[in-house]
């Protein structure tokens, strides 16, 4: 049996029993439509300075077919068109793909059943985008699509929910799956870990890549690269790797030249994984669209978090509360205090005890003691 839901500006039909498993007959995530809504968002933030006439998607692992459908609807490209490729190697799959496009009156698709890898494989630096959304890691992906995608102005997008892996809960299998060794206490650090790995994986092939926003949702990761063509490129890119150690709450950084001690993590990306203007751009596009709160609220949050800077992780003021044995204020309040002080200070949209400030974790400290001392 089927139901037909709205999700978006598109209407699609999915099973109406779901386990939202493997096992089910045809993939569809209802919870992964804030993941969806920002994923149109962001690339239309990117397309709106984009210069190229035609924009070629492709979804190679496609379930229903929604994430396809909504890019195929929603995308606008100001310079042309856009087109896209969704696949599934699940016959079913397929099949509902077709009578979603048909529901929507969409002639932009192109529709295959065929293994992924094979797929990207056949398509080599044809894609201007390609979305890797796998049931846990997309490691299996990531060679094909990188060699699929154009290799300049190009976008993968990923998501992976084997977070327990990249937070450092199953060690081995992140030295294992990720060649890196974890960290656990900051979700962050996962995120850079995923995009400290794929840069190592298109660095071979001498692309680069950049990242223009990332975010730690509920139990995924997902975050959006550009590449850039050539080895400087691809060595600049590496360059802003690096090591990392918490010690006493407060992170130690060592680049990857400087080589790795006993204690630390890593590789981990360094540099800024959130584009300040891209966030801009998507957070109005998803106003303007009517979008689920939560997206809009993400991208509020990633927003203020790239005005404080590259600044790696949060600190968690429960965690911190708890060692010092005092009361925890409100985040609210202490931002401000940080701010009187001179420094910058946000939310993190991963973590509602987080601040993410450029001071350090003595002034968090002082401001705590300040704010239950005037109490």
């Amino acid at each position: 049996m089927e139901e037909t839901v709205v999700e978006g500006h598109v209407k699609i039909k999915v099973p109406r029993d779901r386990s939202i498993s493997k096992k089910d007959k045809v993939f569809y995530n209802p919870r992964m439509e804030v993941c969806r809504d920002i994923s149109v968002a962001v690339v239309q933030s990117f397309l709106n300075n984009y210069r190229r006439e035609k924009f070629l998607v492709c979804d190679p692992l496609g379930g229903s077919g929604v994430r396809g459908i909504r890019y195929a609807k929603e995308l606008i490209n100001p310079s042309g068109t856009v087109e896209v490729v969704i696949n599934d190697i699940n016959p079913f799959a397929v099949e509902l793909t077709r009578e979603n496009v048909k529901i929507n009156n969409l002639e932009n698709i192109k529709i295959f059943n065929k293994d992924a890898n094979i797929l990207l494989s056949e398509h080599f630096r044809t894609f201007n985008l390609i979305d890797l959304d796998p049931f846990g890691s997309p490691n299996p992906y990531l060679d094909s699509a990188i060699r699929s995608c154009v290799t300049k102005d190009g976008i993968i997008a990923m998501t992976a929910t084997d977070t327990a892996v990249l937070y450092g809960s199953y060690r081995k299998a992140c030295i294992r799956n990720y060649d890196a060794i974890p960290l656990t206490g900051d979700k962050e650090l996962a995120v850079r870990l995923l995009i400290g790995y794929v840069i190592r994986v298109a660095g071979k092939y001498d692309i680069a890549l950049k990242p223009i926003f990332s975010h730690f949702t509920d139990h995924y990761i997902r975050t959006f690269l550009i590449t850039e063509r050539g080895a400087k490129r691809a060595d600049e890119a590496m360059e802003k790797l690096g090591y990392i150690k918490i010690e006493n709450g407060e992170k130690i950084i060592r680049s990857r030249e400087e080589g790795y001690e006993k204690g630390f993590g890593g590789l981990f990306y360094l540099g800024e994984i959130n584009n300040i203007d891209t966030v801009e751009g998507a957070l109005k596009i998803a106003q303007e669209r009517g979008y689920t709160e939560k997206s809009v609220k993400i991208f509020r949050e990633i927003y203020r978090e790239c005005m404080v800077g590259n600044v790696i992780g949060c600190y968690n003021l429960h965690r911190i509360c708890s060692v010092i044995k005092e009361h925890v204020p409100p985040v609210k309040e202490l931002i401000e205090m940080l701010k009187e002080r001179g420094f910058k200070a946000s939310r993190t949209h991963y973590d509602p005890n987080g601040i993410k400030t450029d001071g350090k974790i003595t002034d968090v400290i002082e401001c705590i003691r300040e704010y239950n001392r005037k109490r």
